[in-house]
């Protein structure tokens, strides 16, 4: 006997005293169930929007809702989940509002013994309303799979009412009989249309039919002829049944179907059978014919292998004299190492009762060997053999296989090549960006490397403390260079992960004017179009502010002697489908476009614009990562790029965001740093990278912020410390690692103390790997010291969110 599936509970009870109470009556009642609990709205409709429940039990008095509204909600989203309150509030008249108002049942919480009783009938009536419905469907489905059988056997409806007299057709049968749907004939009329010589006979038919009889049971066929109103004439079949009621006529019904082309075939047959002896003794006389003069082989063959019959084909084909061969065995022919097969595909043939096809080699009568392609089909007492010579076809496909295989080689040897040019060009597109990455990153590197020599030299001199400052910020705005490059690259490649927030592009344009005028030359005047009722759009804040400079910056090397740049924002609605790939799909956007009146772009060059390092300014003014950087930013938010240029006149980049759904209100403001609070300095961090040098230098970071730390160089280090007594209040893991990645850390560290907030270091620059992760608990490297306490206070944050609790019952 099959183990009965436990009953799933959707339990809507603010009291967790009330659903323990709740979940033990249902335990003592040996039901099998499972039972989960929510006390909101939100989490209630959450959990009918996502099933897998068998019943309700709701409480009436809630927090933020009441039972009725429960219950309205469950009627709209789940109209056939029985719904049982469950609660302390009494009194009839509110029981009978709740059943009218569409609850299966109530029960008194003070009175929970009948709560099994209620929630097995709840179920059970379910039960039989599903029940009830499945035969309901069938009953329609039977219905309309008749509707669709006449009509698929070209049957029209009749119907007659003796009381009216009245002739009811429906329209197949008046197509049928070629009559305007208009038109309703009575009986009378459809006699008139009836052949003369048919007439009598049909309405004696219909007579005998409808008038009650012991010895006839009413049923009625005819076969006759009528004429259409265009005066074209159709065999009909007509077949009915009368129904009576105490012997008195009460209704006539029945289908008429055209026979016209079965009655014309019928013809077509006798005439073909008056024919047939005349042309089978013909048939017979050009099967002589055939046996005769067929250039085929044609034998019969005893079913022990003797040559009962041959054709003249044997003497023409093999040269073997008339009557030479028969009463000989047939295997004699044969080279004798085909014997054997050949003698299993006649056995085969005989008991399997098949038409066999098969080929072998037959000697002629010069000793050569002739190839034949065989057809065997057995008799009660004989084999009948068609042999076909295929020396000819079997040298032909020979040949023919030895120039495809031959074609095979060249085909492959083509495609080898291909693949060998394709992996070239591939190494060539990988060499031009390794140039253009390396270039860049040796710049960085040389300056980084020769600060740090000049830093050294320099320590046992104090005098010169200022020239090691300066030195030292060098090395820093390398190393941001080097950070920023990138994130130019990761954002060409769209793998950088983005955190994209509504931005209202009017205040961020706003907000960065002073650092667009100290950045464009004196002769440059910056001008700013916003649109007023502007949408918000769905982007990431911080990469919006490095598009926006980007864009102003290529628009300023492009206008050497001044000019005026351009920043307006504008909403677009994008129907036509994209025309290059860097244009936006169609949606709703905001954009963001920057101008300028310089020298515009060239045709030659605009098709290049978007290519990784690909710059027409002087070495070392530019990496060719700019618009790239754009173009990957706007395809990875959602939008698009478009650029409109003329040469001499000035250029036009613009940005397609997508917009924001309405925002009720704005983001939060990003938490500040916890360095000087007491909860940092009372907080134990463990530390886990495999990179020493990581390792201290984010251990100082953590200290300088107050934080006490412990640091490991392995995921089993974290794990053996966490499986102690010592307490830690976050634990900092690098995602990339030999061995154990940071996530299968995470992951036991999890299993070991469910409740400690896990922050996850990275410089890995696979989006698809870090999608699992919440934006909140990654932080990118490399990281200043503010942004390391903005993700700890995250992370810290959210484990304070409540969560729904899961109670489980017997079974």
């Amino acid at each position: 006997m099959m183990k009965q599936e436990p009953i799933r509970i959707l339990l809507l009870e603010d009291s967790e005293i009330d659903a323990e109470l709740l979940a033990a009556h249902l335990s003592k009642a040996q039901l099998g169930f499972t039972l989960d609990r929510v006390y909101n709205r939100r989490d209630f409709v959450a959990a009918l929007e996502g099933g897998g429940h068998d019943i309700v039990l709701a409480d009436y008095s809630l927090p933020d809702f009441d039972g009725l509204s429960a219950l309205n909600i469950s009627t709209v989203l789940q109209p056939d989940l029985p719904f049982i309150f469950v609660s302390g509030v009494v009194g009839e008249e509110f029981a009978t509002n709740a059943l009218k108002r569409g609850a299966t049942d109530y029960v008194v919480k003070r009175n929970l013994t009948r709560l099994s009783t209620a929630v097995e009938r709840a179920l059970e009536q379910a039960r039989q309303r599903a029940s009830a419905k499945k035969i309901q469907d069938a009953l329609a489905r039977s219905e309309v799979s008749a509707r669709l059988a006449m009509e698929a056997a070209k049957l029209g409806l009749w119907d007659y009412d003796p009381a009216t007299r009245e002739l009811k057709w429906d329209a197949s049968a008046k197509a049928m009989l070629g009559w305007p749907v208009q038109k309703s004939p009575g009986y009378r009329d459809y006699l008139a249309a009836c052949h003369p010589d048919d007439r009598d006979r049909l309405h004696q038919a219909v007579r005998q039919a409808t008038k009650w009889s012991r010895e006839h049971d009413g049923t009625f066929g005819a076969e006759y002829r009528i004429f259409s109103d265009a005066g074209s004439e159709r065999w009909v079949a007509a077949r009915g049944q009368a129904l009576f009621e105490e012997k008195e006529f009460k209704r006539f019904v029945g289908v008429v179907r055209d026979i016209t082309e079965e009655r014309r075939a019928k013809k077509d047959l006798e005439d073909l059978t008056t024919d047939l002896e005349r042309r089978v003794a013909e048939r017979t006389a050009e099967r002589d014919s055939l046996w005769r003069l067929s250039p085929d082989l044609f034998a019969v063959i005893g079913r022990e292998g003797r040559l009962r019959r041959l054709n003249p084909a044997w003497s023409t084909m093999l040269g073997y004299a008339e009557g030479t061969l028969t009463e000989s065995m047939f295997d004699l022919l044969l080279p004798p190492e085909e014997r054997t097969e050949v003698k299993r595909q006649l056995a085969d043939t005989i008991r399997d009762r098949t038409v066999g096809r098969f080929e072998s080699r037959i000697r002629h009568a010069n000793g050569e060997w002739r190839w034949v392609t065989w057809n065997a089909a057995p008799d009660e007492e004989a084999i009948y053999l068609v042999g076909r010579d295929c020396t000819a076809e079997r040298a032909a496909a020979t040949a023919l296989a030895e120039r495809n295989a031959e074609l095979a080689r060249q085909i492959e040897e083509r495609e080898r090549v291909e693949q060998t040019l394709r992996q070239m060009q591939r190494l060539e597109a990988v060499g031009q960006l390794t140039a253009g990455v390396a270039h860049d990153f040796n710049n960085l590197l040389t300056v980084i490397l020769g600060n740090i020599a000049f830093v050294e030299k320099r320590f046992d001199k104090p005098e010169r403390e200022q020239d090691v400052r300066s030195r030292l910020q060098y090395m820093r705005t390398a190393a941001e260079r080097g950070a920023t490059l990138t994130a130019q690259l990761l954002a060409f490649s769209r793998r950088q992960k983005l955190e994209p927030k509504p931005v209202d592009l009017n205040e961020t344009v706003t907000g960065m004017s002073e650092l667009l005028q100290s950045t464009m030359k004196g002769s440059i005047r910056i001008e700013t179009v916003l649109k007023s009722d502007l949408a918000p759009a769905l982007v990431d804040p911080t990469q919006i502010e490095l598009i926006i400079l980007n864009l102003a910056i290529n628009a300023r090397d492009a206008m050497e002697i001044g000019g005026a740049l351009t920043v307006e924002t504008s909403q677009a609605v994008v129907k036509e489908p994209p025309a290059r790939p860097a244009d936006p799909p169609p949606g709703d956007y905001v954009v963001l476009t920057v101008s300028d009146t310089g020298t515009g772009i060239p045709p030659h060059v605009l098709d290049h614009v978007f290519e990784p390092f690909f710059t027409t300014k002087e070495v070392g003014k530019g990496s060719g990562l700019g618009l790239p950087q754009v173009f990957g930013f706007a395809k990875q938010s959602g939008g698009g790029v478009k650029i409109r240029t003329a040469t001499g006149e000035g250029t036009s980049v613009s940005v397609y965001l997508p917009r924001a759904a309405n925002v009720s209100q704005a983001p939060g403001q990003t938490p500040k740093s916890e360095t000087a609070s007491g909860r940092a300095s009372a907080k134990t961090i463990l530390l886990v990278d495999d990179d020493s040098a990581v390792r201290e230098v984010v251990g100082v970071m953590l200290e300088e912020l107050g934080y006490s730390v412990v640091s490991v160089g392995s995921g089993a280090a974290a794990l053996d410390i966490l499986a102690g007594p010592e307490h830690f209040d976050a634990l900092i893991v690098d995602y990339a690692m030999p061995a154990m990645s940071g996530v299968e850390v995470a992951k036991k560290a999890h299993g070991l103390r469910p409740h400690l907030p896990t922050l996850f270091a990275t410089g890995y620059a696979d989006l698809k790997a870090l999608e699992e992760i919440h934006h909140a608990r990654l932080i990118r490297k490399p990281f200043q010291e503010e942004e390391l306490a903005r993700r700890l206070h995250e992370a810290f944050a959210e484990f304070d969110d409540p969560k729904i609790v899961r109670l489980r019952g017997a079974g």
